[in-house]
Formats: structure tokens, sequence, C-alpha cells
């Protein structure tokens, strides 16, 4: 299936080189921490070298598996409530040194599995024999523990090395009461120094011990900057929810009503949009049948989400961040769940921005779209096979940008 490429000069072929590496054991416990200054200790899975025809990735137990075509998913895996099912659960991008996506990564938290990181590649780096570039694709497995349990959150927080990324796990008993406790590290981090992720510690959440009965199942970023988490005591009759934010997740955090929980999860109004985010948003709501976007951005720390009308379907969205490198400026890239795309840029910053449709590759009946990013020159999205809440076969695929 070929795919409408986003700038006229995007040709070649699609190449996915396995470099093998070390297994991916069960997570390690220890402290929290940043991507290694002087590169990745852990060799990637593969180097992706992707080009005008897209390369399909879908999850199976072993992890991301390479497969032909689109096709090949159909009919592959069972349809499991989708807390239990492997699949790309949040996207996000950490910006490099020169800012925007450029020498940055894009991040991935896969349920009941583990991370994933592509990052900028290059045999020049000191992996081998220079002159060849590409995206490695790491895989950081969470191995049994992360089977357990289903990936509630992930964001990049502060310490004070900068920013570190951060998933939270929890026990779902909404489908299946396994029995299983509250996780016990529910805090999981990773850097590319190690196969497996490290446990995490934030003083506003440990608070709630797991083995005090305490599960968290909701942390997320409000509008207003805060952050806004729910802990449940699965161990009362009936079970005690509370509601708390907090400025820093460090220190400790204040409890909150009903109402002001629900309130931070509602989408920001476009006007709080950074500049010149908000320029291309009020343009793609202009253009696009869609008045809401959820969006990421390396210069944001988690997902956040820009409504004109709240009850509008939501279309996926990647912002380059306003300080962008590429040409021909600040971006924004825009997916719909069934893959209609639209790409809109501030010309060397001037208004009003270029906007170009396209599509991705069409998925087979019953399949969607549910994120996209972007790493240097490639464009990643995120898919599944919905029915319900369920979901069946799940993966990522890749194409030149």
């Amino acid at each position: 299936m070929l795919l409408f490429c986003l700038l006229p000069s995007c040709t070649g072929k699609a190449v996915a080189g396995k470099t093998g590496g070390p297994a991916n054991g069960a997570p390690e416990e220890g402290p929290s921490g940043a991507a290694p200054r002087s590169g990745p200790a852990l060799r990637p899975e593969a180097i992706l070298q992707a080009g005008e025809y897209p390369i399909w990735f879908q999850f199976a137990p072993e992890g991301p598996v390479l497969i032909e075509s689109i096709e090949d998913a159909c009919f592959s895996a069972a349809l499991i409530p989708w807390p239990l099912a492997p699949h790309v659960s949040f996207i996000l991008p950490q910006g490099g040194p020169q800012g925007g996506p450029q020498g940055g990564r894009l991040l991935m938290a896969v349920n009941r599995d583990g991370f994933i990181c592509f990052s900028p590649w290059d045999r020049r780096s000191g992996n081998g024999a220079p002159g060849t570039a590409g995206i490695g694709m790491y895989r950081v497995s969470g191995g049994e523990f992360w089977r357990r349990y289903t990936v509630a959150a992930f964001a990049l927080v502060e310490e004070e090395t900068g920013l570190f990324p951060l998933a939270l796990l929890y026990s779902d008993d909404r489908f299946l009461d396994s029995g299983e406790p509250p996780p016990s590290p529910r805090l999981w981090t990773f850097n590319l120094d190690s196969a497996a992720p490290k446990a995490a510690a934030l003083a506003a959440l440990d608070a709630f011990a797991p083995e005090d009965g305490w599960d968290v199942d909701t942390l997320r970023r409000g509008a207003d900057g805060r952050w806004y988490f729910r802990a449940v005591g699965k161990n009362r009759t009936p079970p005690e929810i509370l509601m708390f934010s907090c400025v820093d997740l460090n220190l400790a955090a204040d409890r909150v009503s009903l109402g002001v929980f629900q309130s931070a999860a509602l989408p920001e109004p476009v006007s709080a949009a950074p500049a010149p985010l908000g320029e291309l948003l009020a343009a793609l709501f202009s253009a696009a049948g869609a008045k809401t976007a959820a969006v990421v951005s390396p210069e944001f720390q988690s997902l956040r989400r820009f409504a004109l009308d709240r009850e509008s379907p939501e279309v996926f969205c990647f912002y380059s961040g306003g300080a962008a490198p590429r040409p021909p400026g600040p971006f924004l890239l825009a997916l719909s769940p069934e893959g209609g795309a639209v790409h809109l840029a501030l010309e060397n910053g001037a208004s009003p921005p270029s906007l170009r449709r396209f599509s991705l590759p069409a998925l087979p009946e019953g399949f969607v779209y549910t994120g996209i990013g972007v790493c240097a020159d490639t464009v990643f999205a995120s898919w599944e096979e919905q029915e319900g809440y369920s979901i069946g076969a799940a993966g990522f695929m890749a194409v030149k940008f």
C-alpha cells in the first residue's frame, strides 16, 4: 500500500535491519534516570530505514515483530478487553539538545509489555562502520511483572538532571478479577543502559502504599499545570476512592473534589495552546471536520487535548515545537482514526499556515489508527483492531516523512 508522501522528495524503499541484542529480562529495581549522555549501551533490536512504503510491526509475546503488510494482522489475535491486551497505550516525543524532534526520541508505553524507544542512529556514533543512518528501535521489556498489570499513564517528569519517562501501572479488575494485588512498585522508568525498566519513586503517589491496599489508577496533568491522580483503597468495603492534586509529584498532594478532578480532564481551549500551536490548531479546525485534538510534542510533558467542541471526534496530533529546526518551520501532523491526515506548517514562520492533505495506508475493516509521532525523518503511527471495549491485533507502522 502506497503512502501519499508528506514531502515531494520522499522516495526509497522501506527496510528493517535486525541487529540482535541482549535478551529482555524481568524488571530491575533501581533509581529513576535520564537517558545516558554518552550513547546507549543497549543495542537496538532493529535499524529502521523507512521509505515511501510503510514498515509494519505487530505485537507478539516476544515483542514487536515485523509483518509484510497490515493484512497479515487480520484474524491473527483474539479479541480481549483493552486493559489486558498488548497495544500502544501512549506515545510521547522527547526532544533532543537541538530542540524539536530532530536529535530527539520517540517513546511508547506498551500495555502488558514495557517501553519502546526510537532514536536517531548512525554508525559514526560508535555503533559500527560509518555511513549508515536510520532509526534505532529499542525494546525495554517489563517481563512477567508488566504482563500482570495495565498501563494507566505515561509522562515526562522533572528531576534535577532534567525530564525522565515515567509509566504508572495498576491492577485492572473491571473485566477480569485476577486476584492480583496492586503493583509494587507501581512506577517505572527506563534508559538505554539496560534491557529492563527500573523502579521509580514519587512522594505524592508513594504516600498510598500498595502494601496497604492502595492502587493508583489515574495520573494526568491538568490545564492548570498541576498533576492529578486517583487512589483506590481496594481492601476497604466498599472501596475508598480519593482524588488528589499537586504542583510537584515529589511533594505531598492535596485532596480535591470529584468535580475538580473531572474538570482537570476536560480539553483545553485553543487559546491555551502555546504559540504557534494555537495558530496551527485554528487552521486545522477550520479545514477539518474534527474540533478536538489530542496533541503530543517535545514541548509537553504529557499528552494535551485542545477543543473548540468537546463533543467532536478526536484527531491525533504531533506538534514539532515552536523552535523546530526542520524546514519549513513549526508544523503539525493530524491523523484521524480512519487514516485521513493533514500536514500544516508555518513556512519560515509566516502566516497563514500551508496545508497538505494526505492519507496513511488504508487499514482493514475493524482496524483504526490510535496515535502519531515523529522521530527524525520518520513518521510512526500506532494501530489496533477494535471491537467495542476489546482489542485484537495491535502494533505500529513507520514511513518516511
